[in-house]
């Protein structure tokens, strides 16, 4: 069983620029994913008016999501992560024929959606958020094409 995730544990891993958000006329939000956590992300986003600003006394807002799901607080979000991901049976479809060495997701993702009959995007992503997968820059040149691999980690979720 693998050890409980701690806020010690959340500290000792850092926070990296995921994307950005466009909230109008209030600003911009941007997207975290921790480095060491890939379940873990966070956007900072601006408060939605100026009354959550004078109530909160803050002009912006940080809210964390496990799964990509909103987890409220970072100790809820703590907790959350201390129960397994569930993989829904549309992403183990996916998951099960991502490979273990990098290939590009283009191209990945074109051949998988046109055998399966669907768009299979968003499910790459929600496996991305619940950290059995992985895509980057990454890893031959040019860098601008993005790549795809099974997390190390997932190697058990295999069906």
């Amino acid at each position: 069983m693998a050890e409980p995730i701690t806020l010690d544990t959340v500290r000792a891993g850092k926070l990296r620029d995921a994307g950005h958000l466009n909230y109008g006329k209030r600003g911009g939000g941007t997207i975290w994913q921790h480095t060491t956590i890939p379940r873990l992300s966070a956007i900072d986003r601006p408060t939605l008016n100026d009354e959550e600003t004078k109530r909160l006394g803050v002009s912006r807002l940080r809210e964390w999501s496990v799964d990509g799901g909103r987890a409220g607080s970072l100790e809820d979000a703590i907790a959350a992560l201390n129960v397994p991901a569930v993989l829904t049976e549309e992403e183990r479809v996916i998951l099960d024929r991502v490979p273990d060495d990098w290939v590009e997701l283009h191209d990945f993702r074109t051949r998988l959606g046109e055998e399966l009959g669907r768009q299979i995007g968003t499910t790459i992503l929600m496996l991305r958020q619940k950290g059995f997968v992985e895509n980057e820059l990454r890893p031959a040149e040019p860098r601008s094409k993005p790549w795809i691999r099974r997390a190390p980690s997932a190697g058990g979720a295999r069906g």
